[in-house]
């Protein structure tokens, strides 16, 4: 195997597969590259064994300049850490990899030379990166993925023993996409038109795999391929195959009451900055950021926090208009402020508005957009 290519062609490659590399793996192979030359392209393939992506590069790139300057075809595994390290540090606009021997891969440009460790391509495990037959799958911009992908991806669980909230619910009904993630303690959901899809579906994917096809560097559209137990997604030269998680994601509509008497809007610079500032006392020695809000018709609205060993502190939102029933004076609520943050920069919207039902129920952070939902639940607030 040999392979001459434009040295930023091919770390732009190597970048992108990185992401598939675990950080360990009980299977050594699953830490290299797996690097095959063919007749019209070169892809690099990547796994952890559950995530996989494949990465192609023509010959000629999208203006007709040649990106593949001389070629043998063959397969080489090589160390995907090393690799990757040596080809962003080398200093010349090619790079040529030479198969010296059945266990050494040369690697050089016209000044620096290395010699790799490797292993036979053909002792890679095998990776299903196909597209399931018969299979037609539906189309989606890549530019409504990334929408939906920042404006939920937050609220993905990082710890718990659910491993369904580890992944975003994919769903396609009633002419539109969703995104729905939650942790338990909060939840996110955003919907775009699904043009041309009727089909009803719905799957439940690893929030990785999503982020890998966020982070495709191309406008076109992304097709996605079901079957049982995986999703295949493909876009830009780039296929991602991904086993899906089970289980069941819990009712976003369900969960959001049908009364909310009491609301808050306020100007998003201003209650980031005052949440900012509050927090330092919340988040002293309390991981969860504690933050009582409180709407007074004496005192406006309020941000306040206490710590009993730093003290308290409290924030005056000046700008932020209220609703309260006519019948009461003053309504207050506890939560996460950090995951009030969260939602409200998963908005990306100027202004905002806090809506709650109860000082114990689940409450909504919303703009004018009704397919954007965020849902937090609140905090006890019998300590502050």
């Amino acid at each position: 195997m040999k392979l001459t290519i434009k040295r930023q062609n091919f770390l732009k490659m190597l970048n992108y597969a990185i992401q598939a590399i675990p950080a360990k793996s009980a299977e050594s192979q699953f830490l290299n590259f797996l690097i095959i030359v063919g007749s019209e392209d070169v892809s690099v393939i990547a796994s952890d064994g559950t995530l996989s992506c494949k990465v192609v590069q023509p010959s000629k790139d999208e203006k007709g300049d040649d990106v593949i300057l001389n070629k043998e075809e063959g397969m080489i595994q090589a160390p995907a850490k090393y690799l990757l390290d040596i080809v962003s540090k080398l200093g010349g606009k090619v790079v040529t990899l030479n198969m010296v021997d059945t266990n050494y891969l040369n690697i050089s440009d016209d000044a620096t030379n290395f010699n790799l460790v490797t292993k036979d391509g053909k002792e890679y495990p095998d990776i299903d990166l196909n597209i399931p037959e018969e299979n037609k799958g539906f189309e989606v911009s890549l530019k409504d993925i990334r929408k939906l992908f920042d404006t939920t991806a937050y609220a993905v669980a990082t710890k718990g023993p659910k491993e369904i909230y580890y992944g975003i619910n994919v769903s396609v009904r009633n002419g539109k996409l969703y995104f729905l993630t939650t942790d338990s303690y909060r939840m996110a959901r955003y919907a775009v038109l699904a043009q041309g899809e009727e089909d009803n579906k719905a799957f439940t994917c690893p929030v990785k795999a999503l982020s890998m096809v966020a982070n495709i560097e191309t406008d076109e559209g992304c097709a996605i391929y079901l079957d049982e137990q995986r999703a295949l997604f493909s876009a830009g030269g780039i296929l991602i195959s991904t086993r899906l998680l089970r289980g069941d994601f819990p009712d976003a509509e369900r969960l959001i009451p049908p009364h909310f008497p009491y609301s808050v809007t306020v100007e998003t610079d201003e209650f980031l900055a005052a949440a900012d500032r509050v927090k330092i006392i919340s988040s002293a020695e309390d991981k969860n950021s504690q933050v009582r809000l409180t709407i007074s018709r004496d005192g406006g609205v309020v941000l306040y926090a206490k710590s009993t060993n730093y003290g308290n502190s409290e924030e005056v939102l000046r700008k932020a208009t209220y609703v309260l029933p006519d019948e009461e004076n003053v309504f207050e609520i506890g939560f996460n402020v950090d995951f009030a943050i969260e939602a409200v920069k998963a908005l990306k919207s100027e202004s905002f508005t806090f809506i709650f039902s109860a000082p114990t129920r689940m409450f909504m952070v919303k703009n004018d957009d009704p397919e954007n939902i965020q849902i937090i639940t609140p905090i006890r607030i019998s300590s502050f």
